[in-house]
């Protein structure tokens, strides 16, 4: 359901064999207690929008009748929860809305309920996300239109007292993995949502602790950016086994690039 526009009416999906479904994953850390609280109000708060806007979802749903209603979290933990469902799926019911079955049904789920959907996302076929080629003149372009980032880049290469010449390699050959990894996940945003987000989360959890790990001083430069790829790589293999070898380490080498250019991977000058 898109929801730039006047907002989801409370669903986040509807199937037209009439199951609605809403998602909710409520900030962590929270205790058993404090989760199902968020979870309940999440629940109660929207099942009331299917009152509320009920002549925008009758326009919406058509002939669709709603008889299941899935609440899919991130973890349930509290059987207040089920509950509550229960409690609400009679209360809808008794609102004698037309789009809503007699026999409506509020469950809840998570994504253990869908392993073997989430077993057949794992099992797309590598050619839908395999990275792109970059032509020679598409990296100069880019390197033209964004100095800044290939100068950051340089200057902490440059630290290491690395070649003029080699300096220019590398930057050469990790812009080229940039560019195809930026390009990868575009075309994993359209082949697997669920997977494009992972990396993405991914990337960003590795770099929070990419300067606790690896701060400015590191001895052996070229060997720990090499280690530093291969880690990412092999936890990006082992979270998402759909991605190639090949892949998996074309986006690690790219998320080095992006963190060499804006982030905290920085050397600390040879004396």
């Amino acid at each position: 359901m898109p929801d730039r526009h006047h907002g989801d009416l409370g669903i986040e999906a509807f199937s037209l064999d009439g199951v609605a479904y809403q998602c909710y994953a409520a900030e962590e850390p929270l205790s058993v207690h404090d989760c199902y609280e968020k979870q309940r109000d999440k629940l109660t708060t929207d099942l009331g929008k299917l009152r509320s806007n009920k002549n925008d979802m009758g326009q919406l749903l058509g002939k669709v009748v709603l008889h299941r209603y899935v609440l899919l979290v991130h973890r349930n933990d509290s059987r207040q929860l089920i509950s509550h469902a229960s409690k609400k799926s009679s209360e809808v019911v008794d609102w004698g809305l037309p789009f809503v079955h007699p026999q409506f049904k509020i469950v809840i789920e998570t994504d253990d309920d869908y392993a073997a959907e989430r077993e057949v996302l794992h099992s797309i076929p590598t050619p839908l996300v395999e990275p792109p080629e970059i032509s020679d003149d598409h990296r100069a372009a880019w390197a033209e239109e964004n100095p800044d980032l290939r100068n950051t880049a340089y200057a902490k290469l440059e630290k290491i007292r690395t070649s003029p010449g080699t300096i220019d390699a590398v930057i050469e050959s990790l812009t080229k993995q940039y560019l195809k990894g930026e390009n990868t996940l575009e075309r994993l945003r359209s082949a697997s949502p669920e997977v494009h987000r992972g990396v993405i989360s991914a990337r960003a959890q590795r770099e929070e602790l990419l300067a606790l790990e690896y701060p400015p001083g590191l001895n052996d430069t070229q060997g720990k950016l090499a280690e530093i790829s291969k880690e990412f790589a092999n936890a990006l293999r082992t979270d998402f086994p759909m991605l190639s070898n090949s892949t998996a380490s074309m986006l690690s080498w790219s998320a080095v690039a992006d963190w060499l250019m804006r982030c905290p991977l920085d050397f600390e000058a040879a004396s």
